[in-house]
């Protein structure tokens, strides 16, 4: 069966990236005429959980377009400025959800006439973006938001996609999806390590680092912390959240009156449930499923703790450093952006428990220092993702891409900018 699976997988990527690419060739094909923008971008992505989704869209509207038409086929939270398009169920199931999207992407294109379009993920968000995109003759946007594992090997070291099935790296999927990635006219990473890994196979040119953003406004007072250890983020296999369960067991032997908050829901919430209770820490551990109000239970926390196998930048340990709440951290991914591993959290080698714990009883044991970490996390986080930082970085690099491929400055952003000169 995972054979079969694996086989599926690969067929359906190289035949993903394969009609990408020929479509991509086609829009470049047909001659297309300059337009005046109309100041919308069309974005489409999976969005699980509410922060996620508002640290990410609200910088874009704040940028400075007039409107952004979001292709989803899950229920958001509604936003000033933010058109939604959902596709029925019943056309994924005759189309698969990816064909659901695509034929939803293009009749949005259509009727909304967007002088950008933007996709989250490789497969199939952005290759559906870069096709709708093209065949318009408007500039497109891939945001890498999964960091580089989006790409190696085919994906198959990816959180999730198809990629995850083919079992071992594959060198061909992994360049026809580095083909597709060149072919955007603007490639957005999360940090260094994505920036270099395609500076390194000759991806230079039109990539920027944007994070997703905190919204500073809504931390709250400084209150009682009375969650030694905080997770906040998807229940799911790749955040590995049974390590942070073994952290706090540790913990425990240490600090018998350890108490721990878990905020967010997903395939592995009952297992985990078991799991602590097994080890017998149902009287230590919290579960609060998932909640619009996280800054709530940030701002009762000292350490956010995250085990994940794999991350770009995590905006939930973001938005915690901007609560003051010290990260102990996997050094994976994009997190050494944020974290100086000694000065305002700790990065951890992956899968070390122990280090995990020892980590993060100094810090309980001495308050001085978890409030000099605490204060410098804080400052961190809201220099390189407070939502001012981000919705400027975007304003810039979507002013540059739309104005380059219409051969004129988008009027809304323009006028904006203007508006913001005379404030």
């Amino acid at each position: 069966m995972r054979m079969i699976r694996s086989i599926t997988a690969y067929i359906l990527l190289v035949s993903t990236y394969g009609i990408t690419l020929l479509m991509a060739a086609l829009g470049r094909m047909i001659p297309h005429r300059p337009w005046k923008p109309t100041g919308r971008i069309l974005v489409t992505g999976t969005f699980h959980n509410p922060n996620w989704y508002l640290s990410h869209i609200t910088p874009l509207v704040r940028s400075g377009v007039k409107e952004v038409i979001l292709v989803v086929d899950e229920l958001q939270l509604p936003l000033p400025g933010v058109t939604f398009v959902y596709w029925p169920r019943w056309l994924s199931k005759v189309l698969t959800r990816p064909g659901a999207r695509a034929i939803t992407v293009m009749l949005a294109g259509h009727r909304y006439r967007p002088d950008l379009y933007m996709g989250y993920h490789l497969g199939p968000g952005a290759c559906t973006a870069l096709i709708a995109g093209k065949l318009m003759g408007r500039p497109t946007c891939y945001q890498m938001t999964g960091g580089p594992v989006e790409i190696m090997g085919g994906g198959v070291y990816a959180a999730e996609g198809i990629g995850v099935a083919l079992r071992r790296p594959t060198r061909l999927v992994e360049s026809m999806g580095l083909a597709v990635v060149r072919q955007f006219d603007l490639m957005i990473v999360r940090g260094n390590k994505a920036r270099e890994f395609l500076a390194d196979r000759g991806v230079r040119e039109s990539v920027a680092i944007i994070t997703g953003s905190v919204n500073i406004s809504k931390q709250l007072p400084p209150c009682r912390r009375d969650f030694h250890i905080i997770f906040v983020g998807r229940l799911s296999p790749i955040k590995q959240v049974h390590q942070f369960i073994d952290v706090v067991n540790a913990v425990k032997r240490h600090i018998p009156d350890v108490k721990a908050a878990i905020v967010g829901n997903g395939p592995l919430e009952e297992e985990l449930r078991t799991y602590a209770k097994q080890l017998g820490l149902a009287g230590h551990i919290e579960f609060f499923g998932q909640r619009v109000d996280v800054e709530v239970f940030l701002a009762r926390s000292k350490i956010f703790t995250l085990t994940s196998r794999s991350e770009g930048l995590s905006i939930a340990m973001a938005e915690a450093m901007c609560a003051g709440v010290v990260p102990v951290v996997a050094n994976i991914g994009e997190l050494g952006n944020l974290v100086i591993d000694g000065d305002n959290g700790y990065l951890i080698e992956p899968g070390n428990i122990e280090e995990y714990t020892r980590k993060t009883v100094s810090l309980l044991h001495n308050e001085l220092l978890w409030t000099r970490f605490s204060d410098r996390a804080r400052q961190a986080a809201r220099q390189h993702c407070g939502i001012e930082t981000v919705t400027e970085n975007w304003k810039k690099n979507l002013r540059k891409a739309i104005s380059e491929a219409s051969g004129s400055i988008p009027e809304e952003i323009l006028n904006h900018e203007l508006t913001q000169m005379e404030l």
